[in-house]
């Protein structure tokens, strides 16, 4: 009767990640691209800064931010914001946020970069969601 009932119970279970499943292709897009919540692991790259505040913000521009496409060169910074979110590149007057797919980016030169755009205390900040180098 437990044996029967353990079976009945996994089975009515939905399947939360099948292959084939949006879920599953979403999820394993985001993992080749990187993901852009997740903060930079590099140490260079998220410095002194709190990689805590840095994800939470990232995420907070993931959700709140406007989208934004832009062509532009990214200068490194190393002014530190009162946040204590790692930014250390500037674009204009945005400040990026240093996050797993600015990571694998090379940012000598000119990039083309889709990203989200949130205005948080004064600060301007950029999350790239998508990077890739341009030929101009």
């Amino acid at each position: 009767m437990l044996t029967s009932l353990l079976v009945l119970s996994f089975a009515s279970q939905p399947a939360l990640a099948c292959p084939g499943s949006e879920k599953a292709a979403e999820a394993t897009a985001m993992a080749s691209a990187g993901d852009p919540t997740h903060c930079a692991k590099n140490a260079e790259l998220v410095g002194s800064c709190c990689s805590y505040s840095t994800n939470m913000m990232a995420q907070r521009v993931h959700a709140d931010g406007s989208e934004t496409m832009l062509t532009a060169a990214f200068s490194r910074t190393a002014d530190m914001l009162a946040s204590k979110v790692a930014a250390p590149w500037q674009v204009g007057d945005y400040r990026v946020i240093a996050n797993a797919v600015m990571e694998g980016a090379d940012t000598n030169g000119t990039l083309a970069v889709q990203g989200k755009v949130l205005e948080v205390d004064g600060v301007k900040y950029l999350l790239v969601t998508n990077v890739s180098k341009t030929n101009t």
